[in-house]
């Protein structure tokens, strides 16, 4: 199932799922049904009563008569909200080694030029062979106060001049039943200037929390109907510049072996994002190009569908960046 939160013509927010090319209401239908399921009626009350809840979602929509559902929209008419507005937590691995050293270069080649990132190369494969041969599983925990969804307006800081955006196979948590309860689009937005030193530190903080950078949706589609995680073309678009392509198939582990790792750690609550790490050859980090105020963003991954973002236009009293000068931005103001 495709399940989503989403709102017609301002009205409410409500919980829905996608059946063919239109959205229903949970409500409609158990009105159309004349049944009650409280645990339908909200997101939250879905992923808390697994798997119960799924199954009871699947027999409704294999009984109902769709022509008796008063409330019927098309997929085009409603506004697809967050499918969490309010995750518990957001966790973020980062199980791309490929990106991990792309993005390394890149920063490093940025931050101290050429001749350090040619010496650093070396050691940064080392580094990342050991961490894949060590199944290790580094993460780091994200902003979850500040989520977006499908068609919103990303954040960007006065602080950064480069900013970025990061795709990634986002794993919702379920219950200690149904560990996993699907799949969504997690885009981890990202002020590329400022990581470096954070990185060298205390670990992501500025670079990486702050207002309205985390995006997620349009859905979240349920596991079973995603046969293999490991076997999702991605596709980044910006605007008509830059068409980015990638895959699930380069992380290193499975988002089951993710789930039970985290799960020796701390048990997370139902409707916990865990982010998988960005997909190689997806961002302006791992290609060197680099977003333009007002660009329109689309991150597609196979059957998850595509999740439109919106840059805005750079603040107009950005601060200095650590990084080389870029006039487009003042040009763009």
């Amino acid at each position: 199932m495709k399940l989503a939160r989403f709102t017609f013509e301002g009205g409410a927010p409500e919980f829905g799922v996608v059946i063919g090319g239109e959205i229903l209401s949970f409500k409609s239908l158990m009105q159309a049904l004349g049944c009650q399921h409280p645990e339908l009626l909200s997101m939250e009350g879905y992923l808390a009563g697994l798997p119960g809840s799924h199954g009871k979602a699947k027999e409704m929509i294999e009984r109902v008569d769709l022509t008796k559902v008063s409330e019927r929209y098309s997929l085009a008419v409603v506004k697809f909200l967050a499918p969490l507005s309010k995750p518990p937590a957001i966790i973020d691995f980062g199980l791309s080694p490929r990106h991990l050293q792309m993005s390394l270069q890149t920063l490093i080649r940025h931050d101290k030029g050429k001749l350090v990132e040619y010496l650093a190369k070396p050691f940064i494969k080392r580094k990342l062979k050991k961490m894949v041969e060590e199944k290790a599983m580094p993460y780091y925990k994200c902003n979850h106060n500040e989520v977006i969804g499908d068609g919103d307006t990303v954040g960007w800081p006065i602080y950064t001049s480069y900013l970025d955006i990061e795709p990634e196979l986002g794993i919702v948590a379920g219950t200690d039943e149904q560990p996993i309860a699907g799949y969504v689009i997690y885009n981890d937005v990202s002020a590329r200037d400022v990581q470096p030193p954070e990185m060298m530190g205390a670990g992501p903080a500025r670079c990486k929390d702050f207002s309205r950078a985390q995006g997620l949706g349009p859905f979240l589609v349920t596991s079973d109907e995603i046969a293999n995680p490991l076997d999702l073309k991605v596709t980044a678009k910006i605007g008509e510049r830059f068409v980015w392509h990638g895959s699930t198939s380069e992380y290193c582990a499975h988002p089951e072996e993710v789930i039970r790792y985290l799960r020796t750690i701390f048990i997370p609550l139902p409707g916990t994002v865990v982010g998988m790490g960005t997909i190689p050859d997806c961002t302006g980090l791992d290609n060197d190009e680099w977003l333009w105020p007002g660009d329109a963003v689309e991150i597609s991954f196979t059957g998850l569908g595509t999740l439109h973002q919106q840059i805005p236009q750079a603040p107009k009293d950005l601060e200095p960046s650590r990084w080389k000068y870029r006039p487009e931005l003042e040009r763009c103001q």
